[in-house]
């Protein structure tokens, strides 16, 4: 599926502070201005967008990337640059920085071991990193504010030092654990995803932001209130700051009533991931085997066993196979597990007749279902042209929705800027 843009990306020549004189600007978004660095599929943007705010330039080094871009937001610079090699002396200025470093090396699929950064440095997450510390130090926007797993915290050895130098330079760490299923307001409906992710807002001293928590949760006492959360006791800081993933078995924190008297633990109310689904897609029977260019091969005995488990728990309904290690069967009917940018891990599985795993239609989510996944509306474009820099990369459309921020996570947290910006 390819949706040509409004016009070309930018290739980084004759950058100015201005917008092009030809770009279309919609009047009811003109607020607050912001910079997207490493901008992925717009999910950072679509969601400042809706929270009001304009995004004035987008950089990424895909140029798929910055072409949808450009075809959901045409008065926005698009700028195909590796961020490593920015000029930071001329970008834009403005007054908000959004920009989430890579999280290769510290997401939980793409482990490695906390020593081997010493041996084998996490270069990538490293450089982008510390681009946000080269804007800031030209720049000094009012806040430097992004996204990443929580591991960037937990596991990366220099998260501490990151943060001091922003401190050197006149700003307040705030660091906020969130989960993607749980962040919505008055138009900002939650993502249908169980996304644990961490983020970070850096504000010039003076600016107060709040950025609490508070989903919307049903006590089995009061019915509908906001949620407190309460950290365990076992929650561990870094840098000073609590840092966790949500639950009550396992997780560092959960949600309680906040009514005086009531304080029963609650759970934040969530949406469904089945009306994003696509019917009208066609499946592949399991026994038919794995399409795989143009011969089939069997489905690995731990898929088999996936649908198996699928078929026993979940009498004859349509669910997800997780295909990943330790993933597991979801039903239909609440959020699914975390779409990543890296690899296609949810399997589509419609029950045949014969409740057998060689009966059932089977097919990977595509490019639409995990953009409603991660809170895109139907109106957003996808650009998934590839260029020859892209031949690696098997799923574009996989790439740009996984690695993108979840929208309504970023409409939250753009809100809340807004509000403290303009007091």
């Amino acid at each position: 599926m390819t949706v040509p843009a409004q016009r070309p990306a930018s290739t980084g020549r004759g950058l100015r502070r201005k917008a092009h004189a030809g770009d279309v600007i919609d009047e009811e978004i003109m607020g607050i201005e912001s910079t997207h660095l490493l901008a992925g599929g717009g999910g950072d943007m679509a969601g400042f967008v809706e929270a009001g705010t304009r995004p004035v330039i987008a950089v990424n080094h895909m140029r798929a990337c910055i072409d949808t871009v450009r075809a959901n937001w045409p008065w926005v610079r698009g700028l195909v640059e590796d961020v490593a090699r920015l000029d930071m002396h001329a970008m834009p200025r403005s007054p908000v920085l959004v920009a989430s470093p890579i999280c290769t090396e510290g997401s939980p699929s793409g482990r490695r071991s906390t020593a081997s950064q010493r041996t084998d440095p996490w270069t990538k997450t490293r450089m982008t990193a510390w681009c946000l510390v080269r804007y800031a130090e030209v720049h000094r926007p009012e806040v430097v504010c992004g996204e990443n797993v929580l591991d960037f915290a937990t596991r990366w050895e220099l998260f501490a030092g990151w943060l001091h130098v922003f401190e050197l330079m006149g700003y307040t760490a705030q660091i906020v654990s969130v989960n993607a299923a749980h962040l919505s307001g008055p138009g900002n409906p939650a993502a249908p995803q169980l996304r644990d992710r961490l983020l970070f807002v850096l504000t010039r001293r003076g600016i107060d932001i709040d950025l609490e928590v508070r989903p919307d949760v049903l006590c089995p006492a009061c019915g509908p209130v906001q949620g407190r959360r309460l950290w365990k006791r076992s929650a561990r800081r870094y840098a000073g700051h609590l840092v966790g993933a949500y639950g009550r078995a396992r997780g560092a924190y959960y949600y309680v009533c906040p009514k005086i008297g009531c304080g029963l633990a609650c759970e934040p109310v969530t949406r469904p991931i089945r009306p994003g689904i696509d019917w009208s897609r066609p499946l592949t029977l399991v026994g038919d085997g794995r399409p795989h260019r143009k011969t089939r091969t069997p489905y690995a005995d731990r898929t088999r066993a996936g649908i198996q488990a699928g078929l026993g728990t979940l009498q004859g309904a349509p669910f997800l196979a997780i295909t990943r290690k330790h993933g597991g069967v979801v039903g239909l009917d609440g959020p699914i597990p975390a779409v990543t940018g890296q690899g296609n891990h949810h399997m589509l599985v419609v029950p045949g007749a014969d409740g057998t795993v060689d009966g059932c239609g089977v097919r990977m989510l595509g490019t639409a279902e995990k953009a409603y996944a991660q809170r895109f509306t139907p109106a957003h474009r996808w650009v998934l042209t590839r260029t020859s820099a892209d031949t690696r990369i098997r799923d574009i459309g996989g790439l740009l929705t996984g690695n993108a921020v979840s929208v309504n996570v970023a409409h939250w947290l753009a809100e809340r800027i807004g509000h403290a910006l303009a007091a």
